[in-house]
């Protein structure tokens, strides 16, 4: 179990930004709502691609992920919650699809989300993402 949790770590590491404006960093979500609608796909698709190869599989779509997104950096800014508009994108992805009970690494989907989100951030995303993670607790049933 340890060694998916290294994998994971692994992969966030590992992940290129692809964005022409981070070459001094990570393409973090704050850089998202300013990412020309044309490009966030192949973003998204790039990260998901990636993820694959540390043998993490999603279902829902790519737009699925672009609208999240959008809305994340949007909830992120409103609330001025400075640690997630400073991570990558890649990394809030990863936080989406797990709450969204689609990131699919072999662990149970409740025992990573407690594992990589932890309770303090479970409790932070709760208001705007309670049925996703009453789902979520429910073992995704």
């Amino acid at each position: 179990m340890i060694l998916r949790y290294t994998h994971f770590l692994a992969l966030l590491c590992l992940l290129i930004p692809f964005h022409t404006n981070a070459q001094a960093g990570a393409f973090n979500l704050e850089d998202w709502p300013k990412t020309q609608a044309s490009l966030k796909p192949m973003y998204v698709k790039a990260i998901m691609e990636q993820a694959g190869v540390h043998k993490v599989s999603f279902k829902l779509p790519v737009d699925f992920y672009v609208a999240e997104l959008d809305k994340f950096a949007a909830f992120a800014a409103e609330k001025n919650y400075r640690p997630y508009l400073k991570t990558a994108v890649a990394q809030n992805l990863a936080t989406l699809a797990t709450i969204h009970c689609d990131w699919n690494n072999g662990v149970p989907p409740w025992e990573f989300a407690q594992k990589y989100l932890g309770d303090k951030q479970l409790e932070l995303l709760q208001p705007f993402y309670a049925d996703a993670i009453t789902k979520l607790k429910n073992n995704c049933q």
